[in-house]
């Protein structure tokens, strides 16, 4: 959503954001549309959900907020939206209240929150969270980080992050999102010890590793009935390669080497000099960190809900430093700065948790899902409850 919508629109945006958490679904505001490089547009929210050890179900959510919503407009907008991203369920939520809404979206194949829906989550003091930060409050404190720099990294790795939820989600994300934490871990061990810019870049490390957790979950959701073995095979791919099969993960090496060996002078010699080279940079990859990990320690939905409390870290309003996490997320993060060769000593000096923190951490210990309806039925996003 774009700053034209209003204050309004961001108070709607977080509000809804709150209700998916509370209901145990994983939710990310503000997700970039990217094509070859261009902005295109952004979804409002992304929701990820577990619903059995074997499914996930991604879906999508756009929400107006204006004193004349043009509600039917953006009913054709999403479900343009909801076949182009190929998700498994779409969303409007607006503040519209007319009964053709709901006959519109049924049509159409999709869910509509209107504005009786919305009035019930806003008058609720069950569904906001009082010590989180907004995703306006981050963007800014972001902003001014770059405005000290004189340039806009920080802002632009953010928003790749979050593209890749939409841009080959599954192995791809994998590869992006451990690419961006040990960006922010970098940047994190760089900061001052407690600056603005050792917060900021701790959220950023949470967040990068939180849609790491996630994407895994998703990958390993291809090989649910697989054996051990097999799975394990899987992670090691989606690290390496940013696919769940190798031989995918290296069609565009076989493609460039064919090239060289049709072109280039003693190509074919060249090329086998090329190809054996790259799989031995891949093979330097050291996968096995986080997937003897994953493997190890973690039962069928460790990483869903490591994805969930990493989220719930990064926007937290007092961030907890890294020595002071709970063991499995403690653990997990761990093994992220080890694969990106950043010491936990260095990481865990650079953010001190205040009382707090700690105090404010207990909320998530005791979970964060609340019995707050459901408003609708999430199994069926196509049928509301009346």
């Amino acid at each position: 959503m774009n700053a034209k919508s209003g204050q309004k629109g961001y108070k709607l945006e977080e509000l809804l954001r709150a209700y998916f958490i509370r209901a145990g679904v994983y939710a990310v505001r503000g997700v970039p549309l990217r094509l070859d490089g261009d902005d295109l547009t952004d979804v409002d929210i992304w929701l990820y959900e577990r619903p059995t050890g074997s499914s996930r179900r991604r879906q999508i959510v756009d929400a107006k907020s204006k004193t004349k919503p043009k509600a039917i407009e953006r009913l054709f907008w999403t479900k343009g939206l909801y076949e182009l991203l190929m998700v498994d369920g779409a969303y409007i939520a607006t503040t519209d209240t007319r009964p053709l809404l709901k006959e519109m979206s049924r049509r159409l194949g999709l869910s509509v929150l209107d504005g009786t829906d919305i009035k019930r989550m806003a008058d609720s003091e069950k569904v906001i969270f009082p010590n989180r930060i907004s995703e306006e409050d981050l963007q800014e404190k972001i902003k001014g980080l770059d405005t000290a720099r004189r340039n806009k990294e920080v802002q632009n790795d953010y928003a790749d992050l979050k593209a890749a939820l939409i841009d080959n989600f599954g192995g791809g994300t994998v590869n992006r999102g451990l690419e961006h934490v040990a960006g922010f871990a970098g940047g994190l061990v760089s900061s001052h010890p407690n600056s603005s810019g050792a917060e900021i870049f701790l959220r950023l490390l949470y967040f990068a590793a939180s849609i790491s957790a996630i994407a895994m979950d998703f990958a390993l959701t291809k090989v649910s009935f697989k054996s051990q073995d097999e799975r394990r095979k899987t992670i090691q791919n989606v690290i390496r390669y940013g696919e769940e099969d190798e031989a995918r993960g290296l069609e565009k090496v076989r493609v460039a080497t064919a090239l060289i060996e049709k072109y280039a002078t003693n190509g074919r010699t060249v090329a086998q000099s090329v190809a054996q080279a790259i799989r031995s940079d891949y093979a330097k990859v050291p996968a096995e960190i986080i997937t003897d990990h994953v493997m190890k320690h973690l039962k069928a939905d460790g990483l869903f809900k490591l994805a969930g409390a990493l989220e719930f870290r990064a926007f937290s309003k007092d961030p907890l430093g890294f020595d002071d996490l709970p063991a499995e997320e403690k653990s997990f993060l761990g093994v992220l700065l080890d694969f990106s060769g950043v010491d936990r000593t260095s990481a865990a000096e650079s953010w001190i948790s205040s009382t707090a923190a700690k105090d404010a951490s207990k909320e998530l210990s005791e979970g964060v899902t609340e019995n707050i309806g459901p408003l609708f039925d999430m199994s069926k996003p196509e049928k509301l409850t009346q």
